[in-house]
């Protein structure tokens, strides 16, 4: 394997590594309403 070759697949499993970090943590740079809620998380007005 050369070492363009090793380059190419380290930065493609990069790219990958961050597109599912990104997943993992409901990021998206295009959404509007930014982060989604966790679990333990309150989304939204908690009063009345």
């Amino acid at each position: 394997m050369s070492r363009g070759t090793f380059l190419y697949a380290l930065w493609c499993l990069g790219v990958l590594g961050l597109y599912l970090a990104a997943a993992s943590q409901g990021y998206s740079p295009f959404a509007d309403g930014g982060r989604t809620a966790g679990a333990a998380r309150a989304y939204g007005p908690t009063h009345k």
